[in-house]
């Protein structure tokens, strides 16, 4: 992961892309198509370090998010063949991204009902890092099968990194008790129909 791939918007420019245009950037790089590269990252949030060293190496800020293309990486079986389970494990703490197994879909429009991908909501959790567990949270963007035609790399999706530790949750006294009781945990979802950025588009000024 490359410290030095820091965005490179103007000064004073805010990344507020919707949903459908976040696929759009995914669907551009998984076909090696032209995209702007100053917002969305490549980096690995399934790899060897921990969400907080990625948020301080590409100066992630409080109440803002962080855009990353990364690769999913599937587990292998016994016959040591790629299986369909894909290993969320994250750093070398332990930690691993816990959340949705199916992600939520994603229109094209608000009044067109087809769906171009899917969101999933995953949240850090390592109970032997009790200052980071449940603080950091993660949006997986993924295509719809039918948007993939001819790519460059299938196994890419694009992912959106958040600070909420105001969100973290207490962790009980007995750690060995939750370890065998615990529950699915959600993350506030992406919504659809953002603002974008003060006054601009992402199409337009970007030249998407």
């Amino acid at each position: 992961m490359d410290s030095r791939n820091h965005s490179l918007l103007p000064v004073g420019v805010r990344f507020r892309p919707t949903d459908p245009q976040l696929l759009r950037y995914l669907n551009f790089k998984i076909h090696g198509l032209p995209y702007f590269k100053g917002a969305v990252l490549d980096g690995d949030l399934y790899g060897e370090m921990e969400p907080w060293e990625i948020w301080l190496r590409f100066g992630g800020i409080a109440g803002e998010h962080l855009y990353f293309f990364t690769k999913l990486k599937r587990s292998t079986n016994n016959s040591g063949r790629l299986s369909a389970h894909i290993n969320r494990k994250v750093g070398l703490a332990n930690g691993t991204w816990s959340g949705e197994n199916s992600g939520s879909p994603i229109f094209a429009t608000k009044t067109d009902k087809q769906i171009i991908g899917y969101c999933k909501c995953f949240r850090y959790e390592n109970i032997q890092l009790p200052q980071h567990h449940g603080e950091w949270f993660m949006h997986e963007y993924s295509l719809h099968q039918d948007s993939i035609h001819q790519v460059v790399d299938s196994d890419y999706v694009l992912c959106r990194l958040s600070k909420h530790g105001r969100l973290k949750r207490k962790l009980p006294k007995n750690l060995e008790l939750q370890q065998h009781s615990k529950k699915r945990i959600t993350a506030p979802r992406s919504t659809i129909g953002q603002d974008i950025m003060s006054n601009m588009t992402i199409d337009q000024d970007f030249n998407l």
